[in-house]
C-alpha cells in the first residue's frame, strides 16, 4: 500500500470517524485536493432514541500547513515524515434532540447540539504503527468542556485494500459531560427525572478502518468503532445502555 493511499484515506476520514484526533496525514500527499460523500451513523446511548444516518459530504485539502480534512481544520505548525503537530479545530457529532426519543420523560429535557472543539493535536508513525493524541476544547457554548484523545493503530495492507485496528481512550472533562448527559434542576423539576452531574470519564475504544483505492481516482473508506461508556455517562438517567458503536462509509474522488 502507497504512502499516498494511506494519506489521503486517513486524512478523509479523521474529521468524521476517528474525532477527536485530527492530525492524520504523515506528509503532504502528492494529490492535494478531493471530494465526496459519507454517511455516518452512530447508535445513541439515550434512552427509547431513534438513530438516523447522517449524510455527509467529504472534502480533503493538504496545503504546505493549512489543511481541510473531513470536518476538521487544521495547521501544521512542525511536520516531518515521523511527527507531526498541528493547531485542530472539529466538531464533536454527539447530540440530543428531545423529539427523537420515545421516553415521555426525555422529551421534556433541552435539545443537546453538535459542538465544536479546538486544540493541538500530535501523530508520530513508525515502522510498529502509529501513535496519535489530541487536546481539544469545546468553543461553542456548551459548557466549555475538554477532550483527550490517545490512540495506536497499526496498518496492514494488501494491493489496494488496507486496514487499521486501532484502540484508544478519550478522557471527557466535567463541563462536557454534564451538558450531554446532565439533568439540570430545572429539568428534573419538569420531566420528573432526578437531577444529575456526571463527573470527568474516560471511555475506552476499539475500532478498525479500511480504505479501498477503487482506481486512480476513486477511493473507498469504512470504518466501525466500539466504545465502552464509562460511569459517569452510564449512571445519567438519559442512558439505557453501556456501550456505543459508530459507523462510517464514504466514496471520493481524488483530483
Amino acid at each position: 500500500m502507497s504512502l499516498r493511499l494511506t494519506c489521503l484515506s486517513a486524512a478523509l476520514l479523521c474529521g468524521l470517524f476517528c474525532l477527536p484526533v485530527a492530525a492524520q496525514s504523515a506528509a503532504v500527499p502528492s494529490v492535494t485536493w478531493s471530494a465526496g460523500l459519507g454517511a455516518f451513523f452512530s447508535a445513541s446511548p439515550y434512552r427509547d432514541y431513534t438513530n438516523k444516518a447522517m449524510p455527509v459530504p467529504m472534502l480533503r485539502y493538504d496545503g504546505k500547513s493549512f489543511y481541510i480534512h473531513g470536518a476538521s481544520v487544521g495547521y501544521r505548525f512542525y511536520n516531518t515524515h515521523e511527527d507531526e503537530f498541528a493547531l485542530v479545530a472539529s466538531p464533536l457529532w454527539q447530540r440530543f434532540l428531545h423529539q427523537d426519543t420515545h421516553d415521555p420523560r426525555l422529551r421534556l429535557l433541552s435539545d443537546r447540539d453538535i459542538s465544536g472543539s479546538a486544540g493541538l493535536a500530535w501523530r508520530h508513525h513508525a515502522e510498529w504503527g502509529t501513535l496519535q493524541a489530541s487536546a481539544q476544547k469545546e468553543f461553542t457554548g456548551h459548557g466549555g468542556g475538554s477532550l483527550f484523545d490517545v490512540s495506536y493503530g497499526y496498518p496492514l495492507a494488501q494491493g489496494n485494500l488496507q486496514i487499521t485496528p486501532e484502540v484508544g481512550a478519550v478522557y471527557t472533562s466535567r463541563a462536557l459531560n454534564d451538558y450531554y448527559y446532565g439533568i439540570s434542576l430545572a429539568e428534573a423539576a419538569n420531566s420528573g427525572l432526578p437531577s444529575y452531574r456526571p463527573g470527568g470519564s474516560t471511555s475506552p475504544y476499539l475500532g478498525v478502518v479500511a480504505s479501498y483505492q477503487v482506481s486512480g481516482s476513486w477511493l473507498a473508506n469504512a470504518g466501525l468503532r466500539y466504545s465502552v461508556l464509562p460511569k459517569a455517562v452510564k449512571d445519567s438517567p438519559m442512558v439505557d445502555s453501556s456501550h456505543t458503536q459508530t459507523y462510517f462509509f464514504a466514496l471520493s474522488y481524488l483530483f
